[in-house]
């Protein structure tokens, strides 16, 4: 719900972490962040205002812009399974259990479905599954050529399964939910970019960029009345749920623009992000 003018410059007086997804978000089409955006999150520092990302990118894939924006708070990354700072410091990580990775690997293996294994900083990927690689939409992401994967089944935060046939995959997703439902989270859904190809990602039970920023805040020791939150996708919804303020940008798909405080009327190619920023540097 929309917040009027005075109730959301009341809120905003009180915030001390800006938390957004990236693309979609503060970046455009050609993965570019706004100057604009670039110098109010320099000068909302100066007003000791923490700025950090939520994205599902790896951590790798966005050293750049956490190096362009002088981000020093930690990063949630992969959608909330790892948080780590632009030192390498690991805050959280939510590793799959090898004997789940290697189960993964076996329903693989025996329906002839294409999968890669996301590491921290890398997705590790074999010949016979190269072509996922190209079918992947995961911006600036480091791969790694490998001749198997069996010795790559620990420390993996994401399993990444690809195939023509819907009725597999989502075969899969129920083999790989139950009866591990406690200790993983196995998504399906149709690729948005190429027609007959269906994808489904597996992570430990209860990883999301919820709980990653309830991780983030907790260790920040910052409340939820503190936080603003920016994101455009479906994914981002676990963040407007969290509590604190809600801000979408102007491309935002219509579900978060319902769970919005407030709505910039600029698009991310436009550099809708720093709209908001403008109107929180100056309540603050």
């Amino acid at each position: 719900m929309l917040l009027s003018k005075d109730e959301l410059n009341r809120r905003l007086k009180d915030i001390k972490l800006v938390v957004t997804d990236i693309d979609g978000t503060i970046t455009n089409s050609m993965n570019v962040i706004g100057e604009a955006t670039k110098d109010l999150v320099k000068k909302l520092h100066n007003k000791d205002i923490h700025f950090t990302f939520a994205t599902q990118r790896i951590h790798s894939s966005i050293l750049n812009y956490i190096k362009e924006l002088e981000i020093k708070s930690p990063v949630i990354s992969a959608n909330g399974a790892l948080i780590k700072d632009y030192k390498g410091q690991v805050f959280h990580k939510s590793v799959i259990f090898p004997k789940h990775v290697r189960k993964a690997l076996d329903f693989a293996d025996k329906y002839f479905v294409r999968v890669a294994l996301c590491y921290n900083d890398e997705i590790v990927y074999t010949e016979s599954n190269s072509v996922l690689r190209d079918y992947l939409y995961r911006l600036g992401t480091d791969y790694k050529l490998v001749e198997s994967y069996d010795k790559y089944v620990d420390d993996v935060i994401e399993i990444i399964m690809m195939g023509n046939e819907k009725e597999v995959i989502k075969y899969i997703q129920k083999k790989m939910n139950y009866p591990f439902k406690f200790y993983l989270n196995a998504k399906y859904f149709r690729s948005s970019t190429r027609l007959g190809i269906y994808n489904l990602e597996i992570k430990r039970s209860r990883t999301n960029k919820r709980t990653g920023l309830k991780k983030l805040v907790k260790y920040l020791g910052i409340k939820k009345k503190q936080i603003v939150v920016i994101g455009d996708w479906y994914n981002d919804r676990e963040l407007f749920e969290f509590g604190g303020v809600n801000v979408a940008p102007q491309n935002a798909v219509a579900e978060l623009k319902n769970k919005a405080h407030f709505i910039t009327e600029k698009t991310n190619e436009e550099d809708g992000v720093s709209e908001f920023l403008k109107l929180l540097y100056d309540c603050v």
